[in-house]
């Protein structure tokens, strides 16, 4: 399959995750890191976020946290032709909720955690203030 829209990436999601159900997240992952034809900067960095969400959906937390922060930062990199602000508005929420509950563990956890979670909240404020509204304790 040749990508011609990002939305193509994104349309993955049900065969990436009927995958993981049937033949482990491991092996869906891979499927969709195989595929051919995702290869602009764009499409890479969607295939990234499409195995982040699927990552956290199994569990794989801690895959998804490093996904999400390679996608953030490289999202800094990039032109607005290249990404959509509610693409990176979803990573900034995503990392942020992720980052919450790990910080909800220990008291040690959430004050080593607490700048990176206001960094990741003050970004998504700048994004979309309105969004951003329901995040803000």
């Amino acid at each position: 399959m040749a990508a011609t829209s990002a939305d193509e990436v994104l349309s993955l999601e049900p065969e990436v995750l009927t995958r993981a159900d049937d033949e482990g997240i491991e092996s869906a992952l891979n499927w969709l890191q195989a595929q051919p034809g995702y290869t602009t900067s764009r499409n890479r960095w969607l295939m990234r976020l499409l195995m982040a969400r699927v990552s956290e959906q199994y569990g794989k937390n801690e895959m998804a946290l490093h996904l999400l922060a390679e996608l953030d930062s490289r999202a800094r990199e990039m032109t607005l032709e290249q990404w959509k602000p509610e693409l990176i508005f979803e990573v900034k929420a995503r990392r942020l909720r992720l980052l919450r509950g790990k910080a909800g563990r220990s008291e040690a956890e959430k004050n080593r955690l607490l700048p990176e979670m206001e960094s990741l909240l003050a970004g998504l404020i700048a994004l979309d203030p309105a969004r951003a509204a329901v995040l803000c304790s």
